[in-house]
């Protein structure tokens, strides 16, 4: 351990994650109404695996404090941040680095954490410049930031995007044509709408081939549509226009 004093004010680095557990929880028994937090995506998990952390933080909170933490909201650390938002106000900045700490009358920050090889080291200063400085830090990437609500929900419309569309690559691409097998259409299994016709003005009523779905077709549906009604024809094993895809058909 490092230590530079002057009167009461003074600068220490610690090293292993025990010590510096101990000195975290210090500085949150330490904090009068506030303190605050910033860190990177894995700021939150460490927080909530960490137990006597995390019992610290929900002590605090129940006696009158409030915490602030900026972390970068990830798909990864949803859970997470979800968990920490039950006694913490939340922030989300994407590419925040380290992990910082100020409250009334201290700084701290995480130099390195090596969870798997219990090595840390942590700077903490009760120098009042330092302090203030942190601090003016902190509230300008505060005010940068914007709500763990908003980002969370960013990250469930885009997964559940992502997922509609893996669902969608599963699915068949099916040739329909009506009674008198004369006019044609392709639409998405278990999907009533057309995606081509050959005719908008009829039913279509029979299916007669089958083809596995690619996202790359929708941006030709037409073609598409003329290319599996010629293998249709032909009565030739279609591939999609990609040339990827093996199509299997149903003569009906």
């Amino acid at each position: 351990m490092t230590t530079q004093s002057r009167g009461s004010e003074r600068t220490e680095v610690l090293n292993g994650i025990d010590k510096n557990s101990n000195a975290i929880t210090e500085f949150i028994n330490n904090s009068k109404y506030r303190y605050d937090v910033y860190a990177d995506s894995k700021g939150p998990s460490y927080v909530i695996k960490i137990e006597a952390i995390r019992k610290s933080y929900i002590e605090f909170v129940r006696g009158g404090g409030h915490i602030r933490f900026i972390t970068e909201i990830t798909e990864d650390n949803t859970d997470y941040c979800k968990e920490i938002m039950n006694f913490v106000e939340l922030r989300h900045i994407e590419g925040i680095k380290g992990f910082v700490r100020i409250n009334e009358e201290e700084y701290q920050s995480n130099l390195a954490i090596q969870e798997s090889k219990l090595a840390s080291i942590l700077l903490r200063s009760r120098l009042k410049k330092v302090v203030e400085l942190q601090q003016h830090v902190f509230d300008t990437l505060w005010k940068a930031a914007i709500q763990a609500e908003q980002r969370i929900k960013e990250i469930e419309i885009e997964v559940g995007i992502e997922d509609s569309r893996m669902e969608e690559s599963h699915k068949t691409l099916q040739l329909w044509t009506n009674q008198d097998q004369n006019q044609y259409a392709i639409r998405l299994e278990g999907n009533s709408d057309l995606l081509a016709t050959t005719n908008q003005n009829v039913q279509y009523t029979h299916l007669v081939g089958e083809s596995h779905y690619l996202e790359e077709l929708e941006y030709d549906w037409d073609y598409t549509l003329k290319h599996f009604i010629n293998n249709i024809i032909e009565n030739q094993s279609p591939a999609c226009s990609s040339g990827k895809t093996q199509d299997r058909y149903n003569r009906r």
